[in-house]
Formats: structure tokens, sequence, C-alpha cells
């Protein structure tokens, strides 16, 4: 089978990249495929092990044709579109795409990572599901949110997202390279900085948990994406409040985008990570994942961005945003009662066995052979 991926490609390191790298390893692992990538400039163009990467369109063009041209001539069986808006946009080329690449005969998947509030959003998903062969999303709370505003039911199909999994290296080596205390009980937060992660609730709950845990430490793994001056005066104020809630001297940051060689040892060197974000629509975590690949076990808010926290792991990792006692309370026992969290490690390395890339790329096989077969409708 030929599988087209159009998505942002390396050296960009949005997260479509992260996501398509590791798909195609996963789906190799089980099948050998060829993988050709028309992928948004800049992107390196290689042809070696069974991918071909083309570079082909720009975000702030109209990119319909370039794409085109380049999947007709790659003549895929079946084409992955990696869709947020911040890369297809929402004003009706990835309509236009779909419609043009369904018309050369490429039966298109679009993998939506997110499905949005608001009556713009119902009708973008309803007109997208009338042109594309089919809908992937990550959860069941995905798919009810689409099937709510009136998209078929045999339009959408559920693939979780993939779990890289990774052992853990040597935790005192990791917090030595760190500059970690090694033998503290490290709270991680991990990924870009912005006020829709939390961070500033997060520091009042660590502060209260740390009256409570001798040895406590929260490690900031990452920083904002982009060094605008509005971005740098919220770092400021994250440190100021650091300060206030005097915990300064129990706090570390590795102050920039994290490489991908740094990843392993700011998980290994963690206990817990928090995930304390709030967002009023239905998508999945990424991090849940690296930290579930990694046996690192995690604590979220309440929303649906973390259903599959407690359906695949723990109900008691999931509490609600702007609860500091609950956090703290949590956040408390996660770093001090050593028997409940060897039991949810045990949880987040099942939900990890589960959600590996090996079997989602054997899902995605599934779902690309059932549309070509003819029984999945599109």
């Amino acid at each position: 089978m030929r599988i087209c991926h159009v998505t942002t490609f390396w050296p960009n390191r949005f997260g479509h990249t992260h996501y398509t790298d590791a798909l195609i390893k996963g789906i190799q692992k089980k099948e050998v495929h060829q993988h050709v990538l028309a992928a948004e400039d800049p992107a390196h163009e290689i042809e070696e092990d069974g991918i071909r990467v083309k570079s082909c369109f720009k975000r702030s063009e109209d990119y319909v044709a370039g794409i085109t041209e380049t999947v007709r001539g790659f003549s895929p069986d079946v084409a992955l579109i990696q869709y947020t808006p911040d890369v297809f946009g929402s004003d009706g080329r990835l309509i236009r795409l779909v419609k043009s690449l369904e018309d050369i005969d490429v039966r298109t998947i679009v993998n939506a990572h997110s499905v949005y509030p608001g009556a713009k959003w119902d009708r973008f998903d309803r007109e997208l599901a009338r042109v594309v062969s089919q809908i992937q999303v990550h959860s069941s709370r995905m798919k009810r949110d689409l099937l709510a505003r009136g998209v078929r039911d045999d339009k959408v199909t559920v693939i979780p997202h993939g779990s890289l999994i990774r052992p853990p290296i040597d935790r005192n080596e990791a917090r030595r390279l760190l500059g970690i205390p090694i033998s503290a009980r490290v709270l991680l937060f991990f990924g870009f900085i912005w006020l829709g992660k939390g961070l500033d609730f997060l520091l009042s709950a660590f502060a209260d948990a740390a009256k409570e845990v001798p040895g406590a430490y929260l490690y900031l793994g990452g920083y904002v994406r982009h060094k605008y001056i509005y971005s740098l005066i919220y770092m400021h104020y994250l440190s100021a409040r650091m300060r206030l809630l005097a915990i300064r001297d129990k706090t570390g940051m590795w102050g920039d985008y994290v490489p991908d060689d740094m990843v392993l040892p700011i998980f290994s060197a963690s206990d817990c990570v928090g995930m304390p974000y709030k967002q009023d629509y239905s998508s999945v975590s990424g991090v849940v994942h690296q930290a579930a690949g990694m046996d690192c076990p995690m604590i979220c808010s309440r929303i649906s961005k973390f259903d599959e926290v407690g359906e695949g792991i723990d109900e008691d990792l999931l509490v609600p945003f702007g609860d500091r006692k609950a956090w703290a309370r949590t956040i408390a026992r996660l770093l001090s009662d050593e028997a409940w969290a060897e039991e949810i490690r045990g949880k987040v390395r099942a939900f990890a066995q589960k959600t590996s890339w090996e079997n989602v790329g054997r899902q995605h096989l599934a779902l690309y052979r059932s549309i070509l077969a003819g029984t999945r409708n599109g």
C-alpha cells in the first residue's frame, strides 16, 4: 500500500511532525508499506527506507493546487491529512483540498486532532464529513461531539493517539543532569507554556502540597512557544508567583524548547507530571501519551481532553480545575504514597502498551483497507 501523509515534517518541530514520524514507524513495525509525504515548506526532501518527502505547500497560501499535484504525482492509495486550523486554516481551503483529492480518486482521511465548539465549527465539520472518506478522531468523546452536530456515525473512526514506549533511564543520573536534588519528590510540568495550560494555578497547588511533602520539587520542562513580549511578561509573572509562594528554591526550569534527546531524561527524573489545563473543547493530550510511554503517572484536569486518563488509567488522576485543595491533595498523595504510586504506574504501563504506536499503526492499516474495500462509507 502507498500511503500519503499531508502534514508538517522535519525540520519543522510542530506536533504533527512528531505524530507522523511515530505513526510511520509504528506502521512499519507491523508491515512494510510505502509512505510519501506532501509536506509543508520547508521540509527535508528525502527518499530512503520506503519514505519519500516532498515540500509542496505553505500554510499562508492557497495550498490546494500544490498539494493536489504533489499527491497526484505520488499516486497513493489513500491520503491522511493531519488537521489543525493553525496549519490548514478554517477558511474553506481544507474542504476544497479534500474535494480535489477525492476527484483524482485518492481516498482521503482527515485526522482531526480537536473538535472545536461553536456554530462555525458545526458547519465546518458537517461540510468536511460530506466530502471526505473518513474523519479520524482520538477519543469517543470527540466522536460523540461530531455526531451531536450532525456528522454521520459511519463517517467517524476512533483511533487513539499513540504512545512511544521508552524505558526510563537511571533516575539519579537524570536528576544530576538536570540539577534536581537526588532525594526530591518531583512534579513535572512539560511542554509549551501559555495561559491555557494553567501553570499559575499549578504553582499554587504545588505550594500547598509542598507543605505536606518533604523534598517536594517542581520542574518546568519547557518554555513559551514564541518569545513575544506578552509571553515573556507571563514568564516574569510566573517567576514572581514562585517568590510570592515561597517555592522558588523548590523549582527548576529547562527554560527553552526541550530537544528530543532531553525528553527521556526529564521524564525519568520525575515522579509524576501535572496537567492543569483549561479548555472547552474535546481533544486528547500528546503529553499524556509521552508520559505513559515513560512510566510517568499524570494528574490532569477533569475536562474532556483527559477523558482517556479516567477511562484507561484511573479516575482518581482527574481533578477539577480550580479546586486548589483537591489538586494539592492529589499531588501530595502521588508524591508520598509509594504503594498507590506503584499501582498507578502499573496502570500507566498497561495504557501505554494498549496505545503503543505499533497497535495504533495496526488500526490505521485496518481503516485504510476498509475504506479501499468499500466497507466504510465515503
